[in-house]
């Protein structure tokens, strides 16, 4: 064998042997990646599943067309920051409108007041009137009372002494005539007959002018009617004028309200973030119009992380509501994020196409969320994860 040929051979074993050595290497790695990727540590599962978040989408409440979109994609929002403006030219009409009429229900309103103070002072003054003319009646009529029975005792001791005097002129009269007594007795007899006489007509007429005074002090009651007919004219008024108070009230009370609704919808044009989050789909472009309910941008809650991934039916007896667990992503290799189990899916469903386990021989899987523990917002929606799930209390993480 020539020195040539010698070289040729010990080439052929040295690629032999290269050619070996990979090929077990490769048998190695494989079986290193079969044996360690599917190694638990007791008391754990091992899951797999990708970083979501709870999307929140803002959508318009208004139309108009968009004049202010202060985002884009993949942009982060704080709470509170203004995404977008819709053109409010026309609410502000109406709001013009709303202002309008609240100044004219202010003026019926304070026009109705008016008229209730003024109603209110006349009844005051014509409640006044009735017990003052009350009053007088009663004191007139009292009086013409006491005038008539004065009179009337007037006029029956007139009566009585006339009476006596009639009697006395008749039979001295006949004495007289008969000279049985003197003509100056007769005389004196005949002046007490007259005079009694005229005391009785004089009284008759007292007795007459005193009724007649009465009755005059009687028709002040009629007065005292029509008083009363004023009050109960002037309260029936002022009724009617506290209903036209609670109307005008009512039409402020509706014109306010107008007014406000008018600013929520103000409002709404202004659309702000309710969330912190980032914009994960923006829909609408700036000068776009839209109608109420048009979705403008999507935000994930960045507050509100979770992996969603699934657990087989046969470990799904060791999951459950609040367990622990430690996420992994490839973004930070040296580091776990704490979490805990937050859903617990109470039927079970065919495993879906992109689910991740190691096996796949299961058909029927339990999904379930693992919420996340993202304080400093450094996780991100759609990162792949994997997830230590501690089912055993007495394991440790070590």
């Amino acid at each position: 064998m020539s020195e040539k040929d010698d070289k040729k051979i010990k080439r052929r074993r040295i690629v032999l042997y290269i050619v070996a050595f990979l090929f077990l290497c490769g048998i190695g790695a494989a079986f290193y990646s079969a044996t360690m990727e599917g190694h638990v540590k007791k008391g754990f599962l091992r899951l797999h599943g990708w970083v979501e978040g709870t999307e929140v989408s803002l959508s318009s409440k208004v139309s108009g067309d968009i004049i202010k979109l202060t985002v884009d994609e993949s942009d982060e929002v704080k709470k509170g920051d203004l995404v977008a403006q819709i053109d409010s030219d026309q609410i502000q009409s109406q709001i013009e409108n709303s202002e309008a009429q609240i100044a004219k229900a202010e003026a019926m309103l304070q026009k109705a007041y008016n008229r209730v103070d003024i109603l209110e002072s006349r009844l005051v003054g014509t409640k006044i009137a009735l017990n003052l003319s009350r009053k007088q009646s009663a004191a007139k009529i009292e009086q013409a009372e006491a005038r008539i029975a004065a009179s009337k005792a007037v006029l029956e001791q007139s009566e009585s002494n006339f009476s006596k005097a009639e009697k006395d002129y008749v039979r001295f009269s006949a004495l007289a005539k008969k000279k049985s007594i003197s003509q100056s007795k007769m005389d004196a007899i005949d002046e007490a007959y007259h005079v009694t006489k005229a005391q009785v007509e004089r009284s008759t007429r007292e007795v007459l002018l005193a009724q007649a005074g009465l009755d005059l002090a009687r028709s002040t009651l009629t007065e005292i009617q029509l008083r009363r007919n004023d009050v109960n004219t002037i309260e029936k008024e002022l009724n009617a004028a506290r209903t036209d108070e609670d109307v005008a009230k009512a039409g402020l009370d509706s014109a306010l309200a107008s007014k406000k609704e008018v600013e929520a919808t103000l409002a709404d044009t202004f659309i702000y973030s309710p969330v912190k989050g980032t914009v994960t789909d923006k829909v609408i472009e700036l000068g776009e119009n839209v109608v109420p309910g048009t979705p403008i941008v999507v935000l994930t809650d960045m507050n509100e992380l979770y992996v969603k991934t699934y657990v087989e039916q046969r470990d799904i007896g060791k999951v459950k509501l609040k367990s622990p667990c430690r996420i992994y992503v490839d973004s930070f290799p040296d580091r776990h994020f704490d979490g805990r189990v937050i859903l617990v899916a109470s039927k079970a469903e065919f495993t879906p196409r992109d689910v991740q386990m190691y096996e796949h021989r299961s058909t029927m899987v339990y999904k379930i969320k693992v919420g996340i523990d993202n304080p400093e917002g450094i996780l991100k929606p759609g990162m792949p994860a994997d997830i230590d799930l501690k089912w055993d209390k007495e394991r440790s993480w070590k």
